[in-house]
């Protein structure tokens, strides 16, 4: 279980990697006006040229986003996948071949925070449909040619193993169980979601056309762009990095809506996207959670039963919202009881838009 929610990452990270480029390339909005004619088995051909506009916007779209990890599919977030590399190409038979590979981090029971550095190279067919200005893009695995797992760091390593062999930080049999825990995840293909206002949700999967993966927030119609809408569940001495979060013009906001059960208190935390970056490998690398090494653009406690919303006017850049579950950031200090975790389930919604 341990390794294949790391795996789930990169079948994942293709879909985010799409959001921003397809349905800009392809006008969503005049392809709503004639659903039943995009939508028509027959016209394959028309859906994949539009989607060949995008074809060269993926790899900038994949290494600005970061991919939300979950046990199961109905589960609270648990760790993140960050993607650093990419390589698209189109191939003869119309389909696409996307190599790619990053780094992430997952919190299990057994391992706690266990980080790693993962890749493939996958061929997927790819098509959408219209439901009224909705785009559905859906991707298919054809074949995974390449994929590789290495673990980087196991917070709590001891006696890890399976039928008496180690899962240990770097072994062989870990890497390759990743490995082909990877392979299976990709298999199952994903679906983007795209609303006409440029909010997305995606999933591992097809989802059918007309439905929608749970969120814990519903959309707000306020004139903002949604751009995360999750739960996360974030542990003792724990965190989670959400985003790159990308404010595009000046002038601009982001509003944070925050509701947190389990743990009495976390703290949020915001950051620009170097500094979040720099803190964020040595969470990755290191055992003991860093403090941060410079001052946050917002830094303010999150209670129990206490809903929380905040709008921060930012320049142009990427930030990383930061939920800290730690004693070394932020503004509390997690409870310390005897084989009691207190881990923190966090609802969070993020909007763009104009500065008030």
């Amino acid at each position: 279980m341990l390794l294949r929610t790391a795996a789930r990452a990169l079948g994942l990270a293709l879909c985010l990697s799409l959001l921003g480029g397809l349905a800009g390339a392809c006008g969503q909005g005049a392809l709503g006006v004639l659903p039943g004619v995009v939508n028509d088995p027959g016209n394959l051909s028309l859906r994949r040229a539009l989607l060949s506009y995008a074809t060269g916007q993926i790899c900038g779209e994949m290494q600005r986003r970061s991919v939300p990890l979950r046990l199961r599919d109905e589960d609270p977030v648990t760790g993140r996948f960050y993607p650093s590399s990419c390589l698209v190409q189109d191939l003869a038979n119309g389909n696409l071949f996307v190599q790619f590979g990053g780094s992430g981090f997952v919190w299990t029971n057994l391992t706690k925070r266990m980080s790693f550095d993962a890749s493939a190279a996958v061929e997927y067919d790819h098509d959408f449909l219209m439901d009224g200005d909705t785009m559905y893009v859906y991707f298919r695995q054809r074949s995974t040619t390449a994929a590789s797992f290495t673990t980087r760091l196991i917070e709590q390593p001891a006696a890890i193993s399976v039928a008496g062999v180690s899962l240990a930080q770097g072994s062989a049999f870990a890497n390759a169980l990743g490995a082909q825990l990877v392979k299976t995840e990709i298999a199952r293909g994903f679906t983007v979601i795209r609303d006409d206002d440029g909010a997305v949700q995606f999933g591992l999967g097809i989802i059918e056309k007309g439905q929608r993966p749970r969120a814990p927030y519903e959309r707000r119609e306020n004139g903002k762009l949604l751009v995360a809408n999750e739960r996360t569940e974030v542990h003792q001495n724990q965190r989670d990095y959400i985003g790159p979060l990308e404010i595009t013009d000046g002038g601009q906001a982001v509003t944070l809506t925050v509701a947190l059960e389990g743990a009495p208190g976390v703290d949020v935390l915001l950051v620009p996207r170097g500094l979040g970056e720099q803190w964020l490998q040595a969470y990755l690398t290191q055992a003991a959670p860093a403090p941060i090494s410079a001052p946050p653009l917002l830094d303010e406690p999150v209670y129990s039963g206490a809903p929380f919303r905040r709008t921060v006017p930012l320049p142009r850049g990427q930030y990383y919202l930061v939920v800290d579950n730690t004693g070394t950031a932020g503004r509390t200090q997690p409870t310390t009881y005897a084989l009691d975790d207190r881990a923190g389930l966090v609802s969070y919604a993020v909007e763009v838009g104009d500065a008030p």
